[in-house]
């Protein structure tokens, strides 16, 4: 009895060491083998060699196990910088298979995926059932890596509506003076008319989750912009959002907002232009106050210079800075720019992606079809002072 006792207790010390050797093997990667995951990644999915500071942040978070393989796959995925590229499902999907199966897609499994993305699941859900998968769990153990898991959510999220009206203003004042203002009244018309009619705001942000993540949007969305940063944003169109219980996002020329009433400083970028009138710009304690609503605040650059006039490296200065500015004060993600006068170039855009945005937007083109979208060149709706509020539902194409 004593010896099968001892025997036990040897087999399953034994079994125990052979088990955690095991297991420890697939899951702590050694720092060669994270990095050569991660590098990658970059390789396959962003379609360049790794940056020292993006390839160490992640390799740490391997080596820590504050990540799996599979959220790995899909933070890049969902990056901004890849959504910037604006590949369409097939070249989506052959990422996929190379990025988590090391090889190119069969015939059988690239249709089948195609279709579904085509007929308007989302990526994430085709993205969770990629990394979910026997054979990437087995790519993951190659390199040390534990595979995790992502949720692919229940169904396809799909909007109704195949157009999106994104609503382009600029100053909204009790007594308004010159083309870019309309009229309190007029901007209660005007929300209004969309809440009668069934429309629910969303922002930008909102609007990149839908496609990148597969969130659902409202069967009439409908995005309401304004360029600046005024302060009736705050004093007057505020108030009227808030009686509707609607959102708005507004784009900000972060050098001209001050930190207090002391500080606040007015649109000198329009300095002398006919028909601008000389106007308050906000300030961040104000913009904080309508963050927290849910209003967004994205970037007009930081000075307003007209970006296709300057260089390149202007530009990347113009984009990176005003990201940083309302990034610290609001605590969110700035990742679409208003080009200021709707004035760009193919190679800003290109640049886009590396100073951490994913879209622009133009001031004019129409409504924004939701069927061939590219975040990048967004149209816009002006709603300008001689529009007389009863054409709205016309101009918008509303429904």
């Amino acid at each position: 009895m004593k010896k099968t006792v001892k025997y036990i207790i040897v087999s399953i010390f034994i079994f125990s060491f052979v088990f955690s050797m095991q297991t420890g093997s697939l899951s702590a990667a050694t720092k060669s083998q994270a990095n050569e995951f991660v590098t990658r990644l970059y390789k396959i999915v962003l379609e360049r060699e790794p940056d020292t500071a993006g390839l160490e942040a992640n390799v740490t978070k391997i080596l820590a196990k504050k990540t799996t393989g599979a959220q790995l796959v899909s933070d890049f995925f969902f990056s901004s910088e890849f959504m910037a590229k604006n590949k369409d499902n097939e070249e989506f999907e052959t990422l996929l298979f190379r990025a988590c199966f090391n090889r190119e897609p069969d015939s059988a499994g690239f249709d089948n995926w195609t279709s579904m993305l085509d007929k308007g699941y989302s990526r994430n859900f085709v993205l969770a059932n990629f990394v979910n998968s026997g054979e990437f769990k087995n790519l993951c153990a190659g390199y040390g890596i534990k595979q995790g898991y992502i949720d692919p959510g229940s169904a396809p999220q799909i909007t109704t509506a195949s157009h999106i009206p994104i609503i382009g203003l600029h100053g909204i004042e009790n007594e308004p003076s010159g083309r870019y203002e309309i009229s309190a009244g007029a901007f209660d018309y005007l929300c209004g008319t969309l809440k009668q009619m069934g429309y629910e705001t969303i922002t930008l942000t909102d609007l990149y989750n839908h496609y990148a993540k597969g969130t659902k949007l409202p069967a009439k969305p409908v995005i309401i912009t304004s360029d600046d940063g005024y302060q009736d944003m705050y004093s007057v169109a505020f108030p009227i959002l808030k009686k509707y219980k609607y959102k708005m996002t507004v784009f900000l020329i972060s050098s001209y907002i001050g930190d207090s009433e002391s500080s606040r400083r007015y649109n000198d970028f329009d300095l002398g232009t006919k028909g601008i009138p000389s106007r308050p710009m906000l300030i961040w304690p104000e913009i904080v106050k309508m963050s927290k609503y849910g209003c967004e605040f994205q970037s007009h650059t930081w000075s307003h210079n007209i970006i296709s006039n300057v260089s390149l490296d202007s530009a990347m200065h113009e984009l990176i800075q005003s990201k940083s500015d309302i990034e610290i004060h609001t605590g969110k993600p700035v990742i679409f720019v208003a080009w200021p006068h709707s004035a760009t170039s193919d190679e800003v855009i290109r640049i886009l992606p590396q100073a951490g945005y994913v879209g622009g937007l133009y001031w004019g083109g129409g409504v924004q079809s939701l069927l061939s979208i590219d975040l990048s060149r967004l149209n816009r709706v002006p709603i300008v002072s001689e529009i007389p509020p009863q054409a709205y539902t016309e101009v918008l194409m509303l429904q």
